[in-house]
């Protein structure tokens, strides 16, 4: 058993790892408050975040602009940013506990950061399932999660700059 293989490639000499920007993001400028229609998450100094009270409390405020927020549009146009795939006999054997493990885990994640989440979990038979995320982030998340729990071999797959990551696991 060999622990998981990284590899990364930026494209260019030189340049940063990770430093695209993300279309659906705001643009820099902005720093008012907004709330999303969709999930209820709260924009505010740069950054998004969920807090029910605050949002009940600026949702009809007319400064407060309501908007859609990158996590919820990107689910909308099908933007993923990050592909898991799990395979091999023992997901047919352990599915239901897998599947248990990465809602869980995406759950948790969602709660700190709204912009990372799942899209959509897309079996292939009974032993391969496909995990597309919103984020290059959360797929690595989730297939680390797998791994630490259940071992096996885990490798990743980076595209050029970056932005875009496949993980493949298997047992």
């Amino acid at each position: 058993m060999e622990k998981y293989k990284e590899r990364k490639w930026s494209g260019e000499k030189g340049k940063k790892f990770g430093r695209v920007d993300d279309p659906y993001l705001p643009a820099g400028g902005r720093q008012e408050m907004a709330v999303c229609l969709t999930c209820k998450a709260i924009y505010q100094n740069k950054r998004w975040f969920y807090d029910e009270e605050l949002y009940r409390r600026h949702f009809q405020q007319e400064t407060t602009r309501q908007v859609t927020c990158p996590g919820c549009q990107k689910i909308q146009d099908h933007y993923y940013e990050g592909v898991l795939t799990l395979e091999g006999e023992f997901l047919a054997g352990h599915w239901d506990e897998i599947m248990t493990l990465l809602r869980r885990e995406a759950e948790r994640v969602a709660h700190k950061n709204p912009l990372d989440r799942v899209i959509q979990m897309v079996p292939e038979g009974n032993d391969r399932l496909i995990v597309e995320t919103t984020t290059e982030k959360l797929a690595q998340r989730l297939g680390k999660a797998v791994y630490r729990a259940y071992k096996g071999d885990l490798d990743f797959r980076w595209s050029q700059m970056n932005k875009f990551v496949r993980v493949y696991w298997s047992r």
